[in-house]
């Protein structure tokens, strides 16, 4: 009934926007609703959708079925890494009839029978399309993979060397030393690179590839935002009541994904951007002056590097945005209907998934309400209220 109900309310929801209808995975054009942020209704079917059918699939099928299906999954982000490092769809991009195989091969080197191994997996699991045996297409998924998306970033970052020292993390909380430590130099990460420093000083250059790597992390969070509606941040919460000249720190704000979008909705607030001293670099020479260039010009942002380590934020300032979304399991107002798991299952996994990736590359971990709480207290601030924004969420505090 609950999956009914949900699946009503999308429909209906599509049905409102500008283009009145629910795209086909096949339909390359863009749709409003691709980067628009969702209302909380439709946030919540959709997550009761993706929950409610792989909760019933689990229950349905035999158990061996479902778990050899999960130990097996590691397979699809392996597939995912060769079609990016071989940027197949940009290869495909022009080619809205598909390619065959033996085409894809003389531009991309990889072995015309292999990559359609790979490309039949893939498209098997809704990115990319197999128009007939042999010849493959782009869809609305794997358009979203070509090199000049910043999702391209993204994806090459969780489907490459993360996917690699993940795979480390068993030996690495087995490890004698570094099982029980949260120093951030005994990571999954440093268990399978093997360097000593900590991922941070990693992408400041303290190892080989570091800044490298860094700069395509800083476009990932451009994607990052995108996927996980950081926009609804910027109505979900008063900005506007804030005065005239009032200042916003955006704390490891990354390249500014967030701030750019409050500076262009909120031009008479001031802004400063804090992060490493690479990621500060890129957002003052490279992202800020394609993205917003008026705010440059007219003075509203101040571009200042910091060590989190040593240094404070930038004094004075009227509000302090650091982006640590809070976990759900003591803030989520909204338990999933019975007899869904009260999380949401599936359709919230994502949250689970950043606190390992938390754990596997800084060994840290995401916090939640009352770790905010309680960790405002210590520094003199007392909680005010919980604002239920997008997957982010904000935790206010203010002065005590």
């Amino acid at each position: 009934m609950q999956g009914c109900m949900a699946s009503n309310l999308v429909e209906a929801e599509f049905e409102r926007s500008e283009q009145p209808y629910v795209p086909s995975l096949d339909d390359l054009n863009p749709h409003p609703f691709d980067t628009a942020v969702y209302s909380l209704e439709l946030r919540n079917a959709v997550q009761i959708l993706e929950g409610a059918c792989a909760q019933l699939c689990a229950t349905v099928a035999r158990p061996s079925h479902t778990m050899l299906n999960k130990v097996m999954a590691f397979y699809e982000p392996a597939c995912l890494h060769v079609v990016l490092s071989a940027k197949v769809s940009d290869i495909l991009r022009n080619e809205p009839l598909g390619m065959h195989i033996s085409e894809i091969e003389k531009i991309s080197g990889i072995d015309q029978a292999k990559i359609g191994r790979i490309l039949r997996l893939l498209a098997s699991r809704h990115c990319f399309r197999e128009v007939s045996r042999d010849v493959f297409a782009n869809n609305r998924l794997s358009l979203l993979l070509l090199s000049d998306n910043p999702f391209y970033s993204l994806a090459l970052d969780y489907a490459g060397e993360n996917f690699k020292w993940t795979s480390e993390l068993a030996e690495t909380l087995s490890d004698p030393m570094m099982g029980h430590s949260n120093a951030p130099e005994h990571s999954a990460f440093n268990k399978y690179t093997k360097y000593s420093c900590s991922f941070f000083d990693y992408l400041s250059g303290a190892a080989p590839g570091g800044l490298e790597y860094g700069s395509r992390l800083g476009m990932a969070m451009v994607a990052w935002g995108v996927a996980t509606e950081v926009g609804a941040i910027v109505n979900g919460f008063p900005w506007g009541e804030l005065p005239n000249g009032a200042t916003v720190c955006d704390v490891g704000g990354g390249v500014g994904a967030l701030s750019i979008q409050l500076a262009k909705a909120y031009p008479k607030l001031r802004y400063k951007l804090q992060d490493t001293p690479e990621r500060i670099r890129q957002a003052k020479e490279e992202v800020w002056p394609e993205k917003c260039p008026e705010a440059i010009a007219q003075n509203r942002i101040e571009f200042k590097a910091m060590d989190f380590f040593v240094e404070s934020p930038i004094a004075n300032c009227d509000v302090y945005y650091p982006a640590c979304p809070p976990l759900e399991e003591e803030s989520s107002h909204t338990p999933a209907p019975l007899p869904m798991l009260p999380n949401y299952g599936v359709g919230r996994i994502r949250q689970y998934n950043l606190d390992l990736d938390m754990m596997t590359g800084l060994n840290s971990q995401e916090r939640t309400l009352r770790d905010f709480i309680r960790l405002g207290a210590a520094a003199g601030l007392t909680f005010v209220k919980l604002w239920s924004v997008g997957e982010m969420g904000i935790v206010e505090l203010s002065p005590s």
